[in-house]
């Protein structure tokens, strides 16, 4: 017996073949989007490349005009107001880049070439389009005068030697710093802080008994002993503490000059004790 064959085989058929059309067309579709999509990302890809480079071309042309145009070449070098250090010593410093381009000039090289100067503590070069440099300068300023290798020294605040004997030294009215470490730096450069630090204290709070002083010796690191301009004893601080009865020895040195008569030094060291060895006999320190 035959099977009968269902009554609605062909129409599905039919009905599947008029599917497939519009699917076709749906993926022909998609296909074309996709490639149109692509083609736009490639001329925008491309269209960028070209910026770039046009770009790019620019820069290199404008670094070019500036790094070798003679309108941009050194001509003029300004300094800040000074009061110490030589101006013309300072223009000294920087006169062979005169001429140079100023967009190959390294401005902290510059200012490290002043820096060198012994009176110059910091600088900073600054360009100034289109032919200068301005070098804003800051100085060393002296606060002391320090014997170092048999010859007087300026010296700063921070114990850095400026300028040596010479015609500068002459206006300055300063203790002499004496046995400084010639041979350890670090060691006489803390030293001579010490003694500025002390100048400056009494510069504020004794400036008469200042005038008064020779030198101040530095050689021991547990005193500061100062020599006066017309003898007498020699008056030992405290190096941490300036000011530890200074100011009763000043009222009793009349009394001890006269009692007791010359000394061989003061010691003013230690809390609510002065220490007093006369002249006379003495056999060492």
């Amino acid at each position: 017996m035959k099977r009968a064959r269902p009554a609605f085989g062909p129409i599905d058929a039919a009905r599947a073949g008029g599917d497939a059309e519009p699917l076709r067309i749906l993926r022909r579709h998609r296909s074309g989007a996709l490639r149109k999509r692509r083609r736009r990302g490639g001329l925008v890809l491309l269209a960028t490349l070209c910026g770039a480079i046009i770009l790019g071309g620019t820069v290199e042309g404008a670094r070019h005009y500036l790094t070798h145009s003679r309108y941009f070449r050194l001509r003029r070098i300004e300094f800040s107001e000074t009061r110490y250090a030589p101006q013309p010593d300072l223009r000294r410093s920087l006169a062979r880049y005169v001429g140079r381009n100023l967009f190959r000039l390294d401005p902290v090289r510059l200012g490290g070439d002043l820096e060198a100067r012994r009176w110059v503590k910091r600088a900073v070069v600054k360009r100034v389009l289109p032919d200068g440099v301005f070098c804003a300068i800051e100085e060393r300023v002296p606060k002391g005068l320090a014997l170092l290798h048999d010859r007087v020294w300026l010296v700063d605040d921070e114990g850095v030697a400026i300028d040596p004997n010479g015609r500068q030294t002459q206006d300055y009215s300063y203790p002499i710093l004496v046995g400084i470490d010639d041979r350890n730096g670090e060691r006489g450069r803390a030293q001579m802080k010490r003694g500025v630090s002390l100048v400056a204290f009494l510069q504020e709070t004794h400036p008469d008994l200042l005038k008064e002083i020779s030198e101040v010796d530095l050689s021991r690191d547990d005193r500061l002993e100062l020599r006066m301009n017309r003898g007498g004893p020699a008056v030992r601080l405290n190096p941490r503490d300036f000011g530890t009865n200074l100011d009763r020895y000043l009222t009793l040195r009349g009394y001890l000059a006269t009692d007791f008569g010359d000394g061989a030094y003061v010691d003013l060291r230690f809390r609510d004790r002065i220490a007093f060895r006369p002249l006379v006999g003495m056999k060492g320190d």
